[in-house]
């Protein structure tokens, strides 16, 4: 148990709740500034945790990351460290804005909190991508029409691995799209183009080049059930790829094309079953 004098040595003022021991930390002599409100932020609350000091209040700093009580050594420590991180978290919110505004999205940030988000809308489907204090986006509200989808809750993304908003919001229709008891493709002359015919009209010795965008997106059956495989060039032959199935999310993650095994045998080991139970389900398919 941390020893109280050790922390009121510190210049902390100390209290005791139903949670456990509060620390409270007066900044009047060099307050934070909320950038949004430019409001002042004359102290800050913490939780003793143990050997940490975890910021719970006021809102602002909820969530920035813990301070170590055995590394410091007097309150301006404590301030130094408060300050750098409170300081980290205003340049992620400014950096992920500007990304933000680069794919045509509209960066909200809530005056009170500091927390960043914004919306991202395909048709029925609205989802809402929230950043936490080191610029890292989660699925925070996922709809489709009127109806919530609390399966899409807390799923995570890095938003600098998409070029453009299509991208974006192609890789959130393949995760949460229209569920269906069988794959829905639209027509080809809906915009849509098979690969086939683009080896076809170009041949198969046709170059893209190392920094253009790529993205594929496959729907498939797997013992009757509907299942979306979206992948995107990240850079050079990386590619980031996505398995949604009937609730969602199968799988996400990196792969190397050097080292990819196609769509069937990938999903086959992803769902383990036979690659024999995988049938790529095309625009003239006929559906079972």
């Amino acid at each position: 148990m941390m020893d109280t004098a050790r922390l009121e040595g510190l210049g902390l003022q100390l209290r005791e709740d139903a949670a456990g021991t509060e620390a409270v930390l007066d900044l009047e002599a060099s307050p934070l500034v909320n950038p949004v409100t430019r409001a002042f932020i004359p102290e800050v609350t913490f939780q003793v945790m143990g050997d940490r000091l975890i910021p719970i209040s006021p809102p602002a700093v909820v969530g920035l990351a813990p301070i170590l009580i055995g590394a410091l050594s007097d309150v301006a420590d404590i301030e130094a460290l408060l300050a750098d991180a409170f300081n980290e978290h205003i340049f992620h919110v400014q950096r992920r804005s500007a990304e933000l505004q680069v794919l045509g999205l509209t960066p909200r940030v809530e005056p009170d909190t500091l927390e960043l988000s914004t919306d991202v809308a395909d048709g029925e489907l609205a989802v809402t991508l929230v950043s936490d204090r080191l610029g890292n986006f989660r699925v925070a509200r996922v709809a489709r029409g009127r109806e919530d989808l609390p399966s899409g809750m807390g799923h995570t993304l890095e938003l600098s691995e998409f070029r453009e908003r299509a991208a974006l919001t192609g890789y959130l229709v393949a995760l949460f799209g229209e569920p269906a008891s069988r794959p829905q493709a639209a027509p080809v002359g809906a915009g849509l183009v098979r690969f086939s015919d683009i080896v076809e009209k170009f041949g198969a010795e046709a170059l893209v080049p190392p920094r253009s965008s790529l993205e594929l997106l496959a729907q498939l059956q797997v013992e009757g059930r509907p299942y979306r495989f979206a992948a995107a060039r990240v850079a050079g032959r990386t590619f980031r790829g996505l398995l949604a199935g009937p609730q969602g999310k199968e799988w996400a993650g990196r792969f190397e094309l050097d080292e990819f095994p196609g769509i069937v045998r990938m999903v086959a080991d992803l769902l383990k079953v036979a690659p024999t139970a995988v049938r790529l389900v095309g625009p003239d398919t006929p559906q079972e």
